[in-house]
């Protein structure tokens, strides 16, 4: 029992150490990770933080529905966080592989030379922007929660709410994909301008032609 103890201790270590890593020297991080070998590691590091990931995002969905919840048992509440704790972590396993495939098709057309491998363990590691992103985002909403309470909520609160709500996602956002691309940049030894191209650009064009489509057929009849 003690050594399993221990075990856990030294891997929370070495999961924090990890993550601060990742999140504080992004470019240091990927350009050190192999790209080849066992994926042993990169998934124990995705499976463990999308584990954190969805009890963090248990609040920011209890906060969002608070007022929804003040007439309902405890237990009941218990149940249906469990049961949002289970849809969370498995929504997030499945899209882990599936956005690391459909990333790694557009960077290959962009002219990536690394194999799935590499774009599947740079997903992994970049699982651990979402403790960054879904925390801030908790954190506002409770501000915004707590001062609407008060009795804060007016057309001026309203405005400069949505404001700074709308900074701050951008904010986190642009790093969270930030990290996202110096990864596949590191990892594929390809420049930023062909990541963004392939994980921005192409994706954008396809969503601007399938809207174009229905509306050149509606002004075409």
């Amino acid at each position: 029992m003690g050594s399993k103890i221990f075990f856990i201790s030294v891997y929370l270590n070495e999961w924090f150490n990890t993550t601060k890593y990742i999140l504080t020297q992004p470019r240091n991080f990927f350009k050190e990770m192999p790209v080849s070998g066992s994926l042993k590691g990169p998934v124990i590091f995705m499976a463990f933080t999308t584990f954190i990931a969805s009890l963090l995002s248990i609040p920011i969905i209890m906060l969002t529905f608070a007022d929804y919840l003040s007439g309902i048992d405890l237990s009941r509440i218990i149940l249906l966080a469990a049961g949002l704790f289970v849809i969370f972590l498995f929504f997030m396993a499945i899209s882990v592989p599936l956005n690391a495939l459909t990333y790694h098709i557009l960077l290959r057309i962009c002219g990536a030379n690394g194999d799935f491998n590499a774009t599947l363990r740079v997903f992994c590691y970049y699982m651990s922007a979402s403790l960054v992103i879904l925390p801030a985002i908790g954190i506002l909403m409770l501000i915004f929660y707590v001062a609407e309470n008060k009795g804060l909520s007016g057309g001026l609160f309203d405005m400069i709410s949505v404001i700074l709500l709308v900074i701050g996602v951008i904010i986190i956002a642009y790093y969270a994909f930030y990290i996202l691309f110096v990864g596949f940049s590191e990892a594929h030894r390809m420049s930023m301008k062909r990541v963004i191209l392939a994980t921005v650009g192409i994706p954008l064009a396809i969503n601007v032609i399938l809207a174009a489509i229905p509306a050149a057929l509606m002004l075409g009849s």
